[in-house]
């Protein structure tokens, strides 16, 4: 708004508007609007107009003045009343201009009162369950955390101001691409006459940075406050639903405390007891007789193992040992040892005394093959360590099919 006013109402109005927003009236069909002292703002331009002993920079720049509240008594242009005492002369094109940035600050820091920001809050947040949260007042605006987030949101705003404003120390350059450079008009003149009415544009320039700084403010502000009552509205849900949480929680400690206290001690111990015991029972019982078995199975297989040993031995005794027609006769050798290295000495030094009952002359090897099949096949180390092992029943059926085995196990026990 100007510092003209409505001749009807009073109610403050644009300079340039065409009816009051207050009562309605017409400034184009009645009477235009009037200045703080009751002039007619229209009589005062006229006046100014037909001046001729200002320059046309000079009489837009008195326009501009009056229109923006100043005193016309004061510059000049209108007489004073007969018993008008507040008169103190004439000082001649009064300086009405104030100072950018503290009207900026002044602007922007008035927050929280105001009922259009209040009104855009409303509208966006007021359906939801964040508003609720409000009217009760468990959001509280006034609060001191609340003043000091907007004061800091403020802060953020005012540098970004400073810095399209042409304040550019220390900051990125890819920043200052980002935001638009807000620059005031350069100087204009009239294109009739070619006066200077730069200072006209400025009052225009003023009016629109003024203006345009409030709509700012009431964003910033309106903007600021959605965002703070959403994530507040957020936040404190997860606290009530915590400390619900934490209520059951607490509750079912309390029962569990009161159903260990009630409870008797010594009849579960005495039920425990009962049936540990009998699992107990049950389970070393079953260990006890498969202990049992295994013991008896190898004193089985022991008897066994010593009968056929001296069956064999009596039969070695008995049995006559016929010679080769074709070759020489057995060579024998005798072990001296431990009987677990008995094998590998066996192997290694004693394959050359096995019976040869065709004369070839060709002494076995411990990796040679006794016999094949499609499992597998069987070669002489594999026969010395299944019999020194486990005796003849160690022996596959397939080893046997092989009349070289019979006459291993013969070369063996001769050592």
């Amino acid at each position: 708004m100007g510092g003209v006013y409505c001749p009807e109402c009073e109610a403050e109005v644009d300079a340039v508007a065409k009816f009051c927003l207050a009562c309605g009236h017409n400034f184009l069909n009645g009477a235009g609007p009037i200045t703080s002292t009751g002039h007619d703002l229209g009589e005062l331009k006229e006046a100014i107009k037909n001046r001729d002993d200002i320059s046309m920079a000079e009489k837009f720049n008195l326009m501009a003045q009056i229109e923006e509240g100043a005193n016309p008594i004061r510059l000049g242009i209108a007489a004073p009343a007969e018993d008008d005492e507040s008169y103190e002369g004439l000082p001649y094109l009064e300086e009405t201009e104030k100072d950018e940035d503290e009207d900026v600050s002044v602007n922007l820091m008035k927050f929280g009162d105001s009922a259009a920001s209040n009104y855009a809050v409303n509208t966006v947040v007021g359906s939801s369950e964040a508003w609720e949260l409000v009217k009760s007042g468990k959001i509280n605006f006034s609060d001191k955390l609340y003043r000091e987030s907007m004061t800091l949101g403020i802060d953020a705003s005012k540098h970004i101001h400073d810095i399209s404003t042409g304040e550019f120390e220390g900051v990125d350059a890819d920043v200052i691409k980002e935001i638009p450079v807000l620059k005031p008009p350069k100087r204009s003149f009239c294109p009739k006459c070619g006066t200077d009415i730069h200072s006209y544009t400025m009052m225009q320039w003023r009016k629109w940075r003024d203006a345009s700084a409030d709509v700012v403010g009431i964003q910033l502000e309106a903007a600021m406050e959605t965002s703070i009552v959403k994530i507040s509205a957020f936040h404190i849900n997860e606290m009530e639903d915590i400390k619900i949480e934490n209520s059951k929680l607490k509750a079912e400690v309390d029962e569990l405390k009161e159903k260990l206290e009630n409870t008797d001690r010594k009849s579960i111990e005495d039920k425990l007891r009962k049936s540990l015991t009998t699992k107990i029972r049950k389970e070393l019982l079953k260990e006890l007789k498969a202990e049992k078995d295994l013991i008896l199975n190898k004193e089985d297989s022991e008897d066994d193992e010593d009968v056929e040993e001296e069956f064999e031995e009596e039969i070695e005794k008995t049995k006559s040992k016929p010679k080769s027609l074709f070759g020489p006769g057995k060579k024998s050798k005798k072990f001296d040892g431990k009987k677990s290295d008995k094998p590998e000495w066996f192997l290694n030094e004693a394959l050359d005394t096995v019976y040869d009952p065709h004369g070839t002359g060709k002494a076995l090897k411990r990796r040679t093959i006794l016999a094949r099949s499609s499992k597998g096949n069987v070669r002489v180390e594999d026969v010395v360590f299944a019999y020194s092992k486990s005796g003849k029943k160690g022996i596959s059926e397939l080893a046997w099919t092989s009349p070289t085995t019979k006459y291993i196990l013969e070369a063996y026990d001769s050592c």
